[in-house]
């Protein structure tokens, strides 16, 4: 067991590391670090090389975390322990090998495992999220909060329908996390450009609402 847990964990890391953001800039001539939020995430892509772009670097960071899971689950890792699986698949995003350990905030893998473990409570929870994006569409951080919408969702439906509330819970601890790190390493790019002067959350929002997205390249 220990073995496959291992073997599903290593597995789920060099998934979660395949830079799809970095690649898919590197084509259109951008490096993705120097550009917008200087992370390797969707939202960077999206609103600062192209929506199509961006689109398809959703699409592929989603499905990483998706087969991380399920891979997981081909190797009979028990459900409990696949939520280490998905913690990897999220870290390596964050810390890529094939990037100098370098990455976006992790919100796509995060919907990618949620996808795989919970699919049914994760496509209502991810409506309502998108939903939220939606109306605060002209507002700073609406991903963040449209993160939180969707597993407060999660977790409410979970108290009436019978699905595996640990890893709800799971789930939901994972998304906190993504949620921490994407505001500490915000705050502390805007303190280092700053020159050591805090600004507020709303100044470090990756998705500022700056018009429509960019448009592609030819």
């Amino acid at each position: 067991l220990i073995q496959k847990v291992l073997s599903a964990v290593l597995v789920g890391y060099l998934l979660g590391s395949i830079p799809f953001a970095r690649t898919a800039a590197r084509l259109r001539g951008v490096d993705i670090f120097s550009t917008g939020s200087h992370m390797a995430g969707t939202a960077n892509v999206f609103w600062n090389i192209g929506r199509w772009t961006g689109t398809l670097v959703f699409v592929g960071d989603v499905a990483k975390g998706s087969a991380a899971v399920v891979i997981a689950g081909l190797l009979e890792v028990p459900a409990p322990l696949i939520l280490l699986v998905a913690a990897a698949a999220i870290f390596g995003h964050w810390m890529s090998v094939f990037a100098r350990f370098r990455g976006g905030d992790g919100m796509a893998p995060l919907m990618g495992v949620t996808l795989a473990m919970e699919p049914a409570l994760a496509l209502l929870g991810i409506a309502a999220g998108f939903a939220v994006i939606l109306l605060l569409s002209h507002r700073p951080l609406r991903s963040s909060w449209g993160i939180i919408c969707c597993f407060a969702v999660m977790l409410t439906l979970s108290l009436y329908y019978q699905v595996d509330r640990g890893l709800v819970l799971g789930l939901t601890s994972l998304a906190g996390l993504v949620l921490i790190r994407s505001t500490l390493v915000r705050r502390r790019r805007t303190r280092r450009a700053g020159a050591g002067v805090a600004l507020p959350l709303s100044a470090i929002d990756p998705e500022p609402d700056l018009g429509p997205p960019a448009p592609e390249s030819p």
